[in-house]
């Protein structure tokens, strides 16, 4: 997507400015700022509609974006470890969507101020696995 986005320009309305450049009309500036909104929504999970769906501008979608998954909150840590704790590979799943998933759960903790150092890391991925896969 960071690709896209920077091809096709709309990563100015992102770039933190939020200001248009002197070389565009508000029109232009607005048009880029619904197209990078629009993009940004589109890769958003389905679940995510409702809390974004009021956000007309980039600015306000990123505001709330940061509001929702930047502060530690104790909700979202508790969200976080659920859904490490939760976590379990089906027989027969794919070693590295289990291992991608586990590896962006534990990153966004660590966003929270939660850490696992590997000596308690490795062997809770281990415990993930299905029992075929210990045997």
């Amino acid at each position: 997507m960071e690709d896209y986005m920077y091809h096709k320009d709309l990563y100015l309305p992102l770039s933190g400015k939020s200001k248009k450049l002197t070389s565009m009309t508000n029109k232009e500036w607005d048009l880029l700022d619904k197209k990078a909104l629009g993009t940004i929504q589109f890769c958003l999970k389905v679940s995510m509609a409702f809390t974004i769906s009021k956000e007309m501008k980039i600015k306000g979608l990123m505001t709330t974006l940061t509001k929702l998954y930047e502060k530690p909150l104790a909700s979202n840590k508790v969200f976080l470890m659920k859904s490490l704790f939760n976590m379990k590979m089906s027989e027969g799943g794919s070693i590295v969507d289990h291992l991608n998933e586990f590896n962006m759960v534990t990153i966004q903790l660590s966003y929270v101020g939660v850490y696992f150092d590997d000596e308690v890391r490795d062997p809770l991925f281990l415990c993930k696995l299905p029992k075929s896969w210990m045997d």
